[in-house]
């Protein structure tokens, strides 16, 4: 018997020494080990709440948020009503989505001490994250009975003003957190990225600056800086941030992708390529890479390479709405039309509302010789956008198609009141004015990935 005590208190032992190398390991931000070291130490002595929770936010540094979650169970199995770790599994849960678990998590230390202000604070975000923006606020202004000026709850509150487009309040608060606390981590990427979203491209850049300053191997905002730059066509700055991130992670999907952006801009096809067949290696769901490499393949006239990867962009879970636009372009260069047109439809399906959506489907359509077709989905983008000239000119031609002449000329004369500099317009109205020529239908779609989608000819008058 007193041997075998002597070998549990010499486990016992070991397992403090694991625990205190644990501590070492996580301010060394060597989180795998010490993950490691903790699940030793529990082993040994399962019923320490406190290991418990110490493995929690090892797992939460390593972003194993529902692993994170386990460990907080476990930890709460043996002390109930530890609000730390109650408010740490709440945070977890609302980033894994169990956004009523992580409601009963909060609510839960509330009963247990009312007092316990990051309950209120990180309700912020649950209920930002369910839309519920009432009580986002409402957890606002009961934080502040507890604690008046707290920098979290103002950055938190921030979010939930960004999501409503509010973005005068959501710079506003994010400015307290920076007042409050000049280091806050994240509060200046923030600023810039609404100001980015305003269009205030040049005024978003000395935050990304003074984000960097606070955490210059933050990958996030490098990625993002340098996506801002390149949109500002400051090339060589937007790669120096690329490159950055990859020094810190050299198979950083992202940051490949933004170097093959790069590369398309300087017309490099080959350097692109090479970038986006690297992104696909690393992560063969990469959305838009697929897109990318459909695009330089069609440029070099590999067309039956291209489609195949047009087609493996259209397999991906979720594709957005400025994906689905190129992808149908790109599907009309290739001659694919069938294809164009379903990827079109989806379109459609997914903005109804969007006349060029419409517009788009209708030159498929029209392109498919289904000019009735056409013809109605034409009319639906006048009616969303009756100043719209590109679908009256096409409208017309369609209808010339059909021998229906008198038509065409009245959607020929809409379309040159709208655009009367407009070479093809004025043409195609000569045309059926003097003779009723047939004129060739201008199957280009609307420019893509533009929210405003201005067609060219009418930006060039």
């Amino acid at each position: 018997m007193g041997l075998e005590r002597t070998n549990r208190m010499d486990d016992w032992k070991e397992a403090e020494t694991r625990v205190q190398r644990a501590h070492e390991l996580y301010e060394q931000e060597h989180w795998a080990e010490a993950a490691a070291e903790l699940r030793a130490a529990i082993d040994v002595n399962p019923y320490n709440a406190s290991w418990h929770f110490n493995l929690g936010l090892t797992l939460e540094a390593m972003g194993e948020y529902p692993h994170a979650c386990e460990a907080y169970q476990s930890g709460l199995e043996i002390d109930p009503d530890d609000v730390e770790t109650l408010n740490c599994l709440g945070v977890d849960l609302t980033r894994i989505g169990k956004y009523a678990e992580s409601l009963d998590a909060f609510e839960r230390i509330e009963t247990i001490d009312p007092s316990f202000e990051p309950s209120y604070c990180n309700r912020i975000v649950t209920y930002t994250e369910l839309g519920d923006h009432d009580r986002a606020e409402m957890m606002f202004y009961l934080a502040r009975q507890v604690v008046d000026e707290c920098p979290l709850c103002f950055y938190n509150l921030g979010g939930s003003l960004y999501a409503r487009e509010k973005y005068e309040k959501a710079i506003w608060c994010w400015e307290q957190t920076l007042r409050l606390d000049a280091r806050h981590r994240h509060a200046n990427a923030r600023i810039a990225e609404t100001l980015w979203a305003r269009g205030e491209l040049q005024e978003a850049c000395p935050y990304y600056d003074a984000e960097l300053e606070i955490a210059a191997d933050d990958m996030d905002t490098l990625l993002d800086y340098g996506e801002l730059l390149m949109d500002m066509d400051r090339s060589d700055e937007a790669e120096r941030k690329f490159r950055a991130v990859l020094e810190l992670a050299p198979d950083n999907a992202e940051a490949h992708y933004g170097l093959g952006e790069l590369a398309m801009k300087r017309d490099k096809f080959t350097v692109a390529e090479a970038q986006f067949r690297l992104v696909l290696s690393l992560d063969r769901d990469y959305a838009g890479a697929n897109t990318r490499l459909g695009r330089i393949l069609l440029h070099q006239g590999r067309v039956r390479e291209a489609v195949k990867h047009l087609q493996a962009e259209l397999e991906l879970r979720e594709i957005d709405a400025d994906v689905l636009q190129e992808l149908g372009e790109l599907f009309i260069e290739a001659r694919q039309m069938r294809q164009a047109n379903l990827v079109l439809n989806r379109l459609v399906h997914m903005q109804p509302d969007d006349p060029h959506a419409q517009h788009n489907l209708a030159v498929s359509f029209f392109l498919l010789h289904r000019f009735d077709d056409g013809i109605r989905h034409c009319r639906k983008a006048l009616k969303l956008k009756p100043q719209y000239p590109l679908a009256l000119y096409n409208l017309a031609l369609a209808h010339v198609q059909k021998g229906q002449i008198s038509r065409a000329r009245r959607y020929a004369a809409r379309a040159l009141t709208i655009s009367p500099k407009d070479e093809n317009v004025r043409k195609l109205s000569r045309q059926l004015g003097l003779s009723g020529l047939l004129g060739r239908l201008r199957v280009r779609l609307s420019p893509r990935r533009r929210r405003d989608m201005i067609d060219e000819h009418t930006r060039s008058e």
